[in-house]
C-alpha cells in the first residue's frame, strides 16, 4: 500500500487499517470459511467492507496530499490558506 495517497495526519491509521484487513482476509476468513462458519464470514466479509471504506474515504491522488502539505506549512508561518473554488455559470 502507498502510504503516499493519504495525508501525514491519517498516514498510522491507515497503515493500521490496511494490516487489519489483510489479517481479517488472509488468516481469519480462511480459517472461518474452513469451518463452514458462514455467519463468521458474514461478520468478516462486513468488517472488510468497513475496513476498505473507511480507507477509501481517507485516500487521495498524491497530488492533493503534496498540495494539503504545502498549505499545512503555509498556516504554520501564519498565512491565510483557504480554498477558492471556480465560478460555475
Amino acid at each position: 500500500m502507498n502510504l503516499n495517497h493519504f495525508l501525514k495526519s491519517d498516514r498510522e491509521k491507515a497503515e493500521d487499517l490496511y494490516k487489519s484487513l489483510q489479517f481479517i482476509a488472509f488468516e481469519l476468513l480462511e480459517d472461518v470459511v474452513k469451518k463452514g462458519d458462514f455467519d463468521g464470514c458474514i461478520t468478516l466479509a462486513n468488517a472488510i467492507v468497513d475496513h476498505s471504506r473507511d480507507l477509501k474515504k481517507m485516500q487521495h491522488p498524491e497530488q492533493v496530499v503534496e498540495l494539503h502539505e504545502i498549505a499545512s506549512k503555509f498556516a504554520k508561518k501564519g498565512l491565510d490558506v483557504t480554498a477558492v473554488k471556480r465560478n460555475v455559470h
